[in-house]
């Protein structure tokens, strides 16, 4: 059995969004386990990290943790990289998208457990594990009919830091196996909601929730007032919202006078099936790094760390999956480390997304969920 005491210990990091020096030297301690781990158990990875001359075991430093080469996201469309047997796999997941390659993601029994307990250290820091039971309702794929994509399993995950009272998931297939959006129905549900008065949870993707606002004032459906502990968390892409040139501030303003919900209990989501570890703004609607997470922006050319403040190229690091080497994971995606201190209380860096690198665009989550909202 394969041993990992220093992922274990910060996967499971209480108050992951608050930095010291302890939890930066246990994430260090990780990458280099892990990245020896995947070294001498990947042919793979042992060959890229010979070809650039990195020695795994030589990981002391933060410094250090930019010397360690990357799997391009693109390349895991293509190629499924394993460092543990396929029979040790208890959960695979593919990448959103209606078309074209999709990601392949693996995990074995404990590295799934890691990615779990770092998404119940980020709630629970966050406030958003309670024994209440609340209402939900999910702008997403349909767990039932999406079978093996990763940001429906992400969704369904999230059900279990508030015990369920009624759930009902919006994006359904029909009999021709198309998925639809069922607006309707969606609107049926919250008004039953507002009338049992139990906290409601929104979970979304901006697309569907947006063209859902859109419905409600056809509609002329008047407001609804949740209670408090009521929260909506969006993530997967913006570009529906974006393409009506709706601002990130005035679709919050929309989300609170539909739904009664104030802002700082509105918070945006980034991530990706390849990365797995979890992202969300703060109150003051910031991304921050958590600590078992470092975000590092590279000059697209010269993949040299571009300094805080300008954009770069995101690699991701995480240091939880045994079953795949995705240890370091080079993105599609343009981003920033703010240079800043954030004023929400953590004292964790924070960034931000600046869109997608490339003349093409990757067929993610956000662009799919667009196609199903023009049908």
């Amino acid at each position: 059995m394969m041993e990992f005491p220093y992922a274990e210990k910060i996967c499971r990091a209480v108050n992951p969004l608050d930095w010291d020096d302890m939890k930066m030297s246990d994430f260090r301690e990780a990458c280099r386990e892990m990245a020896v781990f995947h070294c001498g158990h990947s042919p793979d990875i042992a060959s890229l990290y010979g070809r650039y001359g990195f020695d795994p075991r030589s990981i002391r430093t933060e410094a250090d943790l930019l010397r360690i080469p990357a799997v391009g996201v693109t390349a895991m469309k293509h190629f499924l990289l394993t460092s543990l047997p396929h029979e040790k796999a208890v959960l695979k997941l593919t990448s959103s998208g209606t078309k074209g390659q999709k990601t392949q993601i693996w995990f074995d029994q404990r590295s799934l457990d890691r990615v779990q307990a770092m998404m119940d250290g980020y709630f629970e820091q966050e406030g958003l594990v309670s024994g209440k039971p609340a209402n939900y309702l999910v702008f997403n794929y349909d767990p039932d009919d999406a079978g093996d994509l990763g940001i429906a399993y992400t969704e369904k995950n999230q059900l279990r830091f508030a015990p369920v009272n009624r759930v009902f998931f919006a994006i359904k297939k029909n009999p021709s196996g198309q998925w639809v959006f069922q607006k309707e129905k969606a609107l049926e549900y919250l008004r039953s909601y507002n009338e049992e008065k139990l906290p409601v949870r929104i979970f979304a993707m901006p697309a569907f929730l947006f063209e859902f606002l859109e419905f409600m004032r056809d509609q002329n459906a008047g407001p609804l007032a949740f209670p408090d502990n009521s929260w909506i968390l969006t993530g997967g892409g913006w570009k529906a919202a974006e393409d009506k040139k709706v601002s990130r501030s005035q679709f919050r303003g929309m989300c609170a006078g539909q739904f009664g919900i104030s802002e700082e209990f509105q918070r945006d989501g980034y991530g990706m099936a390849e990365h797995c570890a979890p992202y969300f703004e703060c109150r003051r609607h910031r991304f921050h790094i958590a600590v078992y997470n470092r975000l590092i922006m590279r000059d697209p050319v010269t993949y040299k760390q571009v300094p805080d403040g300008q954009p770069g190229l995101l690699e991701l690091l995480t240091p939880f999956n045994a079953m795949m080497p995705t240890l370091a994971i080079l993105s599609t995606d343009y981003g920033r480390i703010l240079p800043d201190k954030c004023d929400c209380g953590y004292n964790s860096p924070a960034f931000e997304i600046l869109g997608r690198a490339g003349v093409s665009k990757h067929k993610g989550c956000a662009i799919a969920a667009s196609e199903i909202v023009r049908r």
